[in-house]
Parts: structure tokens; sequence; C-alpha cells
């Protein structure tokens, strides 16, 4: 069935002087672009990799470090966002045998490592959501703030006297939700919530291309008891054709010869090399 999907994808870069836009498509020519795109459930720096071939040098010497970049890609007409962020670094272009390669390195969503740091103070019994709130609103932060596992209560107050995202990677773990870049967006939420971003139905004919892996976290469980993460006992390993749908905490009911379960994505791998495009990710079980 994948013979018959014509993948696509563009890359959008708002420079200074305007926007430039580079298109693939198999049929049409345009140019060729190959991308690793990686997602996940932290805040930790995600970084994407775009190919570029042959373009024109001038534009390639409009794009600075700094710049927006958006990527986008699909089958068909389902064209879907992937990421976005920031130009951390343009490397200088290399000989690919005929070709000209021209790499960027882009940041996913807003660096929000050097905001300052935080001296704010908070009362007896303050609820985290309530701290939450004001840590970002404070800090400039633009948190897609959407559910917490558990709104603690801070008995005897809380301190944030730390750099910002350091205090929401904190507030995060005691609430054993996460903190994560959704498609360029911070985002603070509990993966078991009700809230589903995406749902997609995963099989032979939708796209899954080899059987999927189960593995145990028992290792994330204290005395094999508690779980202390919020993210349950099992994780699978699954791999299928591209799907812009497939990322963190996506919705995807597997099913194949061995395995019929819900999971809640954590996180995986957006690729294209010019051949194969493909999305490779873990889940847990819901």
């Amino acid at each position: 069935m994948a013979n018959n999907w014509i993948y696509k994808c563009h890359v959008e870069v708002q420079t200074k002087t305007g926007r430039l836009k580079f298109f693939y498509d198999k049929w049409d020519g345009n140019t060729e672009i190959h991308f690793k795109s990686p997602f996940s459930n932290e805040a930790k720096k995600q970084i994407t990799e775009i190919e570029l071939f042959n373009i024109n040098v001038n534009d390639w010497n409009r794009i600075q470090v700094g710049d927006h970049v958006e990527l986008w890609g699909g089958f068909n007409n389902d064209i879907g966002l992937i990421m976005q962020g920031t130009i951390f670094k343009a490397t200088i272009p290399t000989m690919s045998e005929a070709d000209t390669s021209y790499k960027l390195l882009v940041l996913d969503g807003e660096d929000y490592t050097k905001r300052a740091k935080l001296n704010l103070t908070f009362g007896n019994n303050t609820k985290a959501s309530t701290i939450i709130r004001q840590v970002a609103n404070s800090a400039g932060i633009n948190l897609n703030f959407v559910s917490l596992m558990i709104d603690k209560n801070y008995n005897e107050g809380f301190t944030a006297d730390d750099h910002p995202m350091d205090v929401l990677n904190q507030l995060a773990q005691d609430t054993k939700s996460s903190l994560f870049y959704l498609r360029g967006r911070l985002t603070f939420r509990y993966i078991f919530d009700k809230n589903s971003f995406s749902q997609f139905d995963l099989s032979n004919e939708t796209g899954l291309i080899e059987l999927p892996t189960r593995e145990s976290r028992n290792d994330d469980w204290e005395d094999f008891e508690d779980d202390d993460d919020g993210l349950g006992i099992w994780s699978y390993n699954v791999k299928c054709i591209f799907n812009y749908r497939l990322t963190t905490f996506a919705y995807v009911n597997i099913k194949s010869r061995y395995l019929n379960t819900g999971v809640k994505v954590t996180e995986g791998e957006h690729t294209f090399d010019g051949v194969k495009a493909e999305t490779s990710f873990t889940g847990v079980s819901c």
C-alpha cells in the first residue's frame, strides 16, 4: 500500500529579509530534503537535523542562526506540522557525491534556558497548579498548561529560587506529570488524562512496518509497587510509515498479529532519507 502513497515535505524559514520555502515531491522534483526530528516527554533540548540539497547559494546566505523554522510532511494531501523552532547552528555546505548539502540544526521550540533566575515565595498550602502558572508568567514563558496527575499541596509553602525551567521540571516531578515541547510549544501535562492531542489506529493497513516489541518498566517502580514517574509498567517500541500525528502523548491503538492494545506515545523520531519516510516511537500502556 505504501507504494501508492506519495511522500511530500517542505521547510519554511523566516529570515530577516522574508520567508523562504523549500519543497520536496518525488514526482515534481524541487528540493531534495532529508531530516531527523526527535520528540519526547522531557524538556531537554530536542534537535532536528534538516538537510537541503543543491539550493540557491543566495538563499542559503540569507539563513541565519536564530531564524524561525517550520518542518512539514505527509502523504498525498495529508500534510501536517512536524516541528517548529529556531536555528542554533548552520553548518558549512559540503559535497555529497555530486550534490551540495546544506545542513540546518534546529532547536525545538523557544530556548528558555537563558531566562533570568527566579526569586518567588509561595505561602503555606499553595497548590502546584498555582505555582506553575505564576512561574511561567513571571519568567515570560508561553506554557501550554493542560493537566496534572496530582495537584500537590505544599503545606509548608514553596520557594522558587532557581532557573524557571529547573523549577518547572521539579514541579513536573512532584506532580508526576511531564514538561515537554509539543511541535514547538512548551507543554505541561499528565500523560493519562482524558485530553488526547491526537488519536490513531495503527495496523499493517495503516502503516505498521514491523511487529512491535514490549518491555517491562519495573526498574522505574519502587519495590515493584509504586509507579514513581506515573508512566506505568509496560512500554512498547513501534516502527511505522511516517505519520506526523504520532508525537508526544498521542493515543495510538496498535493492532498487529500478536498485539491489540492502546498506548500513549512518550518519545520517538520522524525521519526521511530521500527514500524512506518513517516514524519510530515508544509508548506506554493506557
